[in-house]
């Protein structure tokens, strides 16, 4: 049974934003990781794989608490959707910190921060728009804004990609494409959440 507007039922709301605030710290500490020392990088990359282990947590926890209740503020096949592709933006982003790290002595272009800084935008839409998933009007804005935001990190990617081109030598060029595909890659995940979201409007409107 679905919760309509009105009723309350928080838990799962509660753990899919939590979920999607562990991916906005994991997006944050890659950031960190651009402008790390060598010092450091080892603690970033341990706080990194307990962001993932933390979100992972979470949706078991998830799982666990949509069997055992009556009431759902969405059909569970949604909830689950919801959350696993939270997780696998997560997964994205881990492997987007795991490539800086083994390569601490490539340097990466404006583009770098510009991804991130777009991805970063698409979770903090996405923290707000978990927590209310009862009020559409809110998840019709949020996914027009992934929509948006999708576009712009595509344009941004493209760019990123034909710069380096004739920039860097061969095996640079892949390190950086390597780079580049993780962190779209999270970003299409983040407009796969808003695509599921958009699907609830439909059906449940």
């Amino acid at each position: 049974m679905i919760v309509r507007r009105g009723q309350r039922q928080p838990v799962a709301t509660d753990l899919l934003a939590g979920i999607a605030r562990e991916v906005r710290s994991g997006v944050h500490l890659i950031s960190q990781l651009l402008g790390s020392t060598h010092e450091n990088r080892a603690e970033l990359r341990e706080q990194l794989i307990d962001l993932e282990g933390r979100a992972m947590d979470l949706h078991f926890n998830l799982m666990t608490h949509i069997r055992s209740v009556f009431l759902t503020p969405l059909p569970r096949q949604d909830i689950y959707a919801l959350s696993q592709q939270l997780n696998r933006t997560m997964e994205h982003v881990v492997a987007a910190g795991d490539l800086i790290l083994a390569r601490p002595n490539l340097s990466l272009p404006a583009q770098s921060a510009d991804q991130l800084e777009t991805l970063s935008r698409q979770l903090d839409l996405t923290v707000a728009a978990m927590s209310r998933l009862e009020d559409f009007d809110l998840l019709e804005e949020y996914w027009i804004q992934m929509q948006r935001l999708t576009k712009q990190a595509n344009r941004t990617h493209r760019v990123w990609m034909t710069s380096s081109d004739n920039a860097f030598q061969p095996n640079i060029a892949l390190q950086q494409s390597q780079i580049a595909d993780a962190l779209l890659a999270a970003v299409h995940d983040q407009r796969t959440v808003a695509v599921t979201a958009g699907s609830i409007i439909v059906r449940e409107s």
